[in-house]
């Protein structure tokens, strides 16, 4: 390296090493005196930074040894802080990953150094936050993120990548990455809820219900506004703002599998989120928000829940290819009315699919036009069935208007 860029190393550890102090530093002044603070902590992320030159020019030996003074040094303030009650070695933790991004920043990767601080700052500031997370996340939660982990990072690299079946419509491998991606998706939503959801009113619960899933959403409000009919313009609120929320969660998904579907459903899915987004606080006006508990949704990701996607978005590719093969376009819209009933998520995923083999993008957002449209229409039947009449009534004209607006944009409007 030469003498810019070992300076520019220096500058780097150094900038690192005071985001990660000025967090600890706030500690310092809520709890007394701690073992590194504003000042230490740059200098430590600036030794690393001259151990990494000095490994590169001189011999690795020098990371071996230089760690070895910083290793007594945390042992003793360790020693020194657990004496008596107190246990906690949050801040000599930080000091050991404060060198290592130093050493980073030392061998020029200052992009991953910064990165990682910035990682480092944002799960240190976030005590309270992550502590109310454990405290929320039940015994089943746990497996089921055990569960994920094992599908994701174990199960996915295993499966097979080819293609089988009718029209050769079936990939394993495909199939099984669609799933990881959607029970990530919808366990950030069900997080989400447990994190926010209850304490801050029912169309904060809605909102980030939705996105885990918004007809889940629906029917548990449904049934609460039997339960307590003078709430039912609220929980009309949350059923909405489920119902809203979905659109953009359709959209990230687009934008990940298949980024040329996103233009063509900008106006039927935007007129979608406008009408319900536009109802949602019209019943915010005549009623003022209630603290109150949130929607029954539960964990998103089970293995049985997994697998039974995987089935059921097999199924839905298949009857979409012979839909399009046999009966054209005509077909596919009345697989995507079909499959929109219950949930989008598979229908999605499909169209996406296809649009990648060949089938027009135009085509593909009317079909999903028509599955969203028809999504609404299920809701608001579960809400006149399920709910109150009040309720009821609140959810279906919004819901009605939505899914009318939808088609009508889909067919009327010139698709970009």
């Amino acid at each position: 390296m030469d003498s810019k860029q070992v300076i520019l190393s220096f500058l780097v550890a150094v900038l690192l090493g005071f985001l990660i102090g000025l967090e600890r530093e706030r500690k310092r002044e809520q709890q007394g005196s701690i073992f590194a603070g504003i000042r230490t902590f740059p200098l430590i992320a600036l030794f690393g930074a001259v151990v990494g030159t000095l490994t590169q020019a001189v011999s690795p030996w020098v990371l071996v040894a230089s760690f070895l003074p910083l290793a007594v040094l945390i042992a003793l303030a360790y020693w020194r802080e657990t004496v008596g009650e107190k246990v906690g070695g949050t801040t000599q933790v930080a000091v050991l990953v404060a060198y290592g991004l130093g050493v980073l920043a030392g061998y020029g990767q200052f992009i991953p150094a910064l990165a990682g601080s910035v990682i480092t700052t944002g799960m240190l500031s976030m005590r309270t936050e992550l502590r109310r997370l454990a405290g929320a996340v039940s015994r089943e939660d746990l497996y089921a993120v055990v569960q994920f982990a094992v599908v994701s990072l174990v199960v996915l690299p295993l499966v097979p990548n080819e293609t089988f079946g009718p029209w050769g419509v079936w990939n394993p491998r495909t199939i099984w990455l669609l799933v990881v991606l959607i029970s990530g998706l919808s366990f950030v939503g069900y997080v989400a809820s447990k994190l926010i959801g209850a304490t801050r009113g029912i169309g904060w619960s809605g909102l980030l219900g939705g996105l885990a899933s918004s007809t889940a959403v629906t029917m548990s409000f449904s049934e609460r506004s039997k339960k307590q009919p003078t709430l039912g313009i609220v929980y009309a609120i949350g059923v909405l703002a489920a119902s809203a929320v979905m659109v953009p969660r359709l959209w990230v998904l687009l934008g990940v599998l298949q980024p040329r579907l996103i233009l063509p459903t900008l106006i039927p899915l935007g007129v979608l989120f406008v009408v319900t987004t536009v109802g949602g606080l019209t019943a915010l006006r005549k009623r003022n928000r209630e603290h109150l508990e949130g929607a029954k949704v539960n964990n998103p990701f089970e293995l049985r829940t997994a697998l039974q996607f995987a089935v059921l978005f097999s199924i839905i590719l298949l009857a979409a290819k012979a839909a399009q093969v046999y009966l054209g376009e005509q077909g596919l819209y009345l697989a995507s009315a079909l499959a929109g009933v219950t949930q989008l998520d598979a229908i999605t995923l499909t169209l996406a699919h296809q649009v990648g083999s060949g089938l027009d993008v135009h085509v593909a957002a009317r079909s999903l036009a028509i599955a969203a449209a028809t999504n609404s229409l299920f809701k608001a039947g579960l809400a006149m069935t399920l709910g109150t009449r009040a309720f009821g009534r609140s959810v279906l004209v919004t819901l009605l208007l939505a899914a009318v607006g939808c088609i009508a944009a889909a067919w009327l409007i010139p698709m970009a």
